[in-house]
């Protein structure tokens, strides 16, 4: 029984061993992560390439886990509230492919709204894909956006038919607390 009893309680410590080197591990990367310039939230603005012209804008949060979250000034009926995956391409330089939704609304009729069908999911899917570099101070970045839009709800699948493409510029710069304009407590 006490070699039972002494094997069990060495394959207990083996096991808390490897579970506290994992979860250091893990902890680790989470960290390297967090220190990548990207991470935190962002105003950004969006434009046209080709007139200048502002076309939306947007509060981004780039998080550690290599996930975002965007919340645009787009009509609430056509989704304006989706998330996305990033990875670092180097040189302060990240991917993003953020896909979405589009939603029955009056703005978009090319999609077949109807009063009866306003909010509902319009057949197509769109997955944003942004380049971007933070600039050296860590306070902007900016990079080229393109749009592509497919009937389904799959943006990713190849063999989907592409309704819609388009490009756009992004310019963005990071949100931090002023603590000056604090209530005060």
């Amino acid at each position: 029984m006490n070699r039972q009893n002494g094997s069990l309680k060495g394959r207990a410590v083996a096991a808390l061993t490897a579970v506290v080197a994992l979860a250091l591990l893990g902890l680790g990367v989470s960290r390297a992560l967090a220190d990548e310039p990207i991470v935190g939230y962002w105003q950004v603005t969006f434009t046209d390439p080709a007139t200048k012209k502002v076309t939306s804008h947007a509060w981004d949060a780039w998080h550690s886990d290599r996930t975002e979250t965007q919340n645009d000034t787009g009509n609430i009926l056509g989704g304006n509230v989706c998330q996305g995956a990033w990875v670092p391409l180097g040189n302060r330089t990240y991917g993003l492919s953020h896909p979405y939704f589009l939603f029955a609304d009056p703005t978009h009729p090319e999609v077949g709204w109807t009063e009866d069908n306003e909010g509902q999911f319009a057949g197509y899917s769109c997955v944003e894909l942004e380049r971007v570099t933070v600039d050296k101070s860590g306070t902007n970045y900016a990079g080229p956006v393109l749009f592509k839009c497919v009937l389904g709800a799959d943006p990713f699948d190849p063999t989907a038919s592409v309704v819609f493409t388009g490009e756009a510029s992004i310019n963005a710069k990071r949100v931090t607390v002023d603590v000056s304009q604090l209530p005060p407590g």
